[in-house]
């Protein structure tokens, strides 16, 4: 069976919106899963179901299949990370670890998708793919990030590298296929940097994507030592951003920034659709 082939999810949750909230109402995980508790804590936004994904190994090994899968139902908010940095170790030659996530957003759905970075050992190899299914009134915030350690302090890298981002609007053919294939790499390339991370923002039709790409070029430009390009998607769907960074820190404060205008953004979005004072007042007697 090759990588690409999708195999049945080993995580596997879904998400409905009951009483003014979003709760899980498909909840399936085996090995190496774990799922607790999730949480309601957002006092602005209290249907916001936040969700921290754990692993019984802790790790990445070399001929792991990992399949996760995340449908959001209709109107349904869920954030989504994980407990910490999960590192990928060794793999035998010839083998090499495979992960598959599938994120569904539908309809008037919102999604913050938010998994810390995978830590690449050396001779680490390692296949992942990302799909993300977006409804065109939906909203999408996904991160994907590396970095590279080498316990020995040898300077030692990992052995390969093959990430696929697939991303496209409910029911459509891909808007973006997005592929970054490393094998055998040297030091050289990395120009001294060691993390690494793309984001991708998916939002409604009402939002002015091309000035929100100028306000997230704007946030990430006042960060120390990251750099970082934002861009259009195809047909202005959302805005692709691509990191780079000394450290991990760096990474995380870049993340950080996007999920804040993100945040803002939305807010901003709910208070102008909400009916005003004098629109929702009974009339009274004269």
């Amino acid at each position: 069976m090759s990588d690409s082939e999708p195999e049945k999810p080993r995580l596997d949750l879904s998400f409905v919106r009951r009483g003014g909230r979003t709760v899980i109402d498909r909840r399936l995980f085996a090995w190496p899963f774990v799922l607790t508790r999730s949480f309601h804590t957002d006092v602005h936004r209290p249907d916001v179901l936040s969700v921290i994904l754990q692993t019984g190994s802790g790790a990445v090994h070399g001929e792991d299949r990992l399949t996760q899968r995340f449908t959001l139902q209709a109107g349904t908010s869920v954030c989504v990370t994980t407990q910490g940095a999960t590192s990928v170790h060794r793999a035998e030659p010839g083998a090499r670890a495979a992960e598959q996530a599938l994120l569904r957003v539908a309809n008037g759905a919102s999604l913050d998708y938010r998994p810390e970075p995978r830590i690449l050992f050396p001779d680490a190899a390692l296949c992942q793919v990302l799909e993300l299914e977006c409804a065109t009134d939906a909203s999408a915030l996904v991160t994907d990030a590396f970095t590279m350690h080498d316990p020995d302090g040898q300077g030692r890298l990992f052995r390969e590298l093959d990430s696929t981002l697939i991303v496209r609007r409910q029911g459509q053919e891909p808007l973006l296929i997005d592929r970054m294939h490393l094998r055998d790499p040297t030091s050289a390339p990395f120009n001294g940097r060691r993390a690494f991370g793309s984001a991708v923002l998916m939002l409604p039709q009402m939002d002015d994507r091309a000035a929100i790409r100028v306000r997230l070029a704007d946030a990430l430009a006042g960060i120390d030592q990251l750099y970082a390009a934002a861009s259009l998607l195809p047909d202005s769907a959302g805005v692709g951003v691509r990191l780079a960074a000394r450290e991990v820190r760096q990474l995380r404060a870049g993340f950080d920034a996007i999920a804040a205008l993100v945040r803002a953004i939305d807010l901003g979005r709910r208070a102008a659709q909400a009916p005003s004072a004098a629109a929702t007042a009974r009339p009274t007697a004269a």
